[in-house]
């Protein structure tokens, strides 16, 4: 087994779900996130992706538009019910919108692939709210290669439709070395290679994964 199959394996299933799912909607041309959100036992609750390129129509899911987060999918997709023990894994940092979404549904742990540097210190700004202090979430950042794909994953789509701007300005500052590689994603054949052949989030893993290990602990 590789070592880019055995991060994989070593994952757990709402882990391995979500990353999935941000494969499908990188290939379906949207912004290649996913999100899973599961019980206290890691049973999987709902599934969402990034769908805002999607044109896809089934009645209560987000397409086609700009709220059509992977976490927004998740979310909306989540019956009412008590929100106790329940974690939401997603494979890049909740935004204003999403982390907004989550603190009314009152979901008490987060976990993320990749941090965002576009909301940098946004945790720390909804600790100053009254109404937000009492119920923010616990957060844990996964990290390591698959973090860094996660993360590349994510910005080579920003990157292809946003050259310019302050969000790659803010990758540049924070993670200048993830956006070099998003960039070498976004101008190579590789990974699109995989995409058109039909392969799976472990054969993109596989092929981007000597450049997720370099990044490692690089910035």
């Amino acid at each position: 087994m590789t070592a880019a199959a055995e991060a994989l394996e070593a994952l757990d299933k709402p882990w391995q779900t979500a990353l999935s799912e941000a494969w499908k909607s990188w290939t379906a041309g949207s912004a290649g996130v996913g999100a899973v959100i599961s019980d206290a036992d890691g049973r999987i609750i709902t599934v969402g992706r990034n769908r805002i390129t999607d044109t896809h129509e089934e009645p209560g899911l987000l397409a086609s538009t700009l709220l059509a987060h992977a976490e927004m999918n998740a979310l909306a997709a989540l019956k009412l019910r008590p929100t106790a023990g329940l974690t939401i894994s997603t494979t890049f940092e909740p935004c204003l919108m999403c982390a907004s979404a989550i603190l009314q549904t009152r979901i008490a742990h987060v976990r993320y692939a990749a941090a965002d540097p576009v909301f940098d210190g946004l945790h720390d700004w909804f600790s100053a709210l009254p109404f937000a202090s009492d119920r923010l979430p616990e957060r844990e950042e996964l990290g390591g290669p698959v973090g860094a794909f996660a993360h590349v994953l994510h910005v080579s789509w920003l990157a292809f439709w946003m050259r310019d701007g302050g969000v790659l300005d803010a990758h540049r500052q924070l993670r200048p070395r993830h956006l070099d590689v998003a960039l070498d994603v976004v101008n190579s054949e590789g990974l699109a290679d995989v995409a058109g052949q039909g392969g799976d989030v472990r054969d993109a893993l596989e092929t981007l994964w000597d450049s997720l290990h370099e990044l490692c602990g690089n910035g």
